[in-house]
């Protein structure tokens, strides 16, 4: 059948117990022959998509590590410190290593480069799907774009307002930067001419102040699909910034920051629930599809594969879903 209709029936292929606490990260290289999972045991680990078995791994006792991102190489990762796990106590190197993001190389388990500018915990990060640039934001209430090849800062944002977890992404073509703010504001920014500020900010006719756990594209570029903390996932249309679809049904009362995605075709939603059961909504009218359960613990994060009809989700196991057909 259609890849939609295969995605419609996923079956769980294997079970990942690599982590001693919950993930809060998985990625997948832009291949999709590679997956990343980091977690708050701070290790992060890379798999085998084809057969479902760890490649390598790699631990930051130090610094902890918080988000991680494959840069356009698969074994060349961006990684962040994990806030909790920064120690006082070496003067102003300490309080720095909060906001700074590593470039690591698990070829020979170095790192490759630090990128310092951040002042707090960076809560989000992201790599071009073009370019060697990246972006990140951070509690510090700026967000900023990078070269891989650089050390120094290409580009900065102030974000104002509340002290908040700032979530970004780019759009497929790498062109435009898309930001969910505090006050259910989406802003999008030229990615080359970010000084100029956002040439477009869409406010969200919400009764709620909402929390977003990340931005992600569709990938034809024409939905914009946002998780919250606060029980619901929306997809705007990302040209108008009318909300395209509310997505509701999954437990959510500790209010935790529950990142969703779509299916590679688009026509399916996905996100992770507090109650471990991983939610899917046909992405056009919004009904829900049979939750997928095999998770104890919250399910922070649910990632798809870019170029292979597979699903990761994970509580502190990593589940990969397969298409059943």
């Amino acid at each position: 059948g259609r890849a939609a209709d295969g995605m419609a029936s996923l079956a769980l292929g294997r079970v990942l117990r690599e982590h001693a606490a919950p993930v809060h990260a998985i990625d997948f290289s832009k291949d999709g022959e590679v997956m990343l999972t980091a977690a708050e045991d701070d290790r992060v680990c890379l798999y085998d998509c084809q057969k479902g078995i760890l490649k390598a791994a790699s631990q930051c006792i130090s610094l902890g590590i918080g988000l991680a991102r494959f840069t356009h190489d698969p074994v060349s990762l961006l990684i962040t410190a994990r806030q909790a796990a920064v120690r006082q106590g070496n003067g102003l190197d300490s309080l720095n290593s909060a906001g700074e993001i590593r470039y690591l190389s698990l070829h020979d388990n170095r790192f490759l480069r630090a990128f310092r500018g951040h002042t707090d915990a960076v809560c989000s990060l992201e790599i071009s799907p073009k370019e060697d640039i990246f972006a990140s934001a951070s509690s510090d209430r700026t967000a900023r774009i990078w070269d891989l090849r650089s050390d120094d800062c290409q580009g900065e944002l102030q974000l104002n307002g509340q002290p908040s977890q700032p979530a970004l992404s780019f759009d497929p073509h790498g062109i435009v930067l898309a930001a969910g703010l505090p006050g259910n504001v989406v802003k999008l920014f030229d990615v080359r001419k970010l000084s100029n500020g956002p040439f477009i900010r869409f406010k969200l006719e919400f009764e709620e102040d909402l929390d977003f756990a990340n931005i992600k594209f569709s990938f034809d570029g024409k939905l914009m699909l946002l998780g919250t903390a606060q029980g619901c996932v929306i997809a705007l249309d990302s040209f108008s910034g009318e909300v395209f679809k509310t997505y509701r049904g999954h437990a959510n009362s500790q209010q935790l920051p529950l990142a969703a995605c779509f299916t590679h075709d688009a026509d399916t939603v996905l996100s992770g629930s507090e109650d471990g059961s991983v939610w899917r909504w046909s992405t056009q009218t919004g009904e829900p599809l049979p939750v997928l359960t095999a998770h104890a613990g919250p399910v922070r994060v649910v990632q798809c594969n870019p170029t292979r009809k597979l699903v990761a989700s994970a509580c502190s196991v990593t589940c990969l879903w397969l298409d059943d057909e």
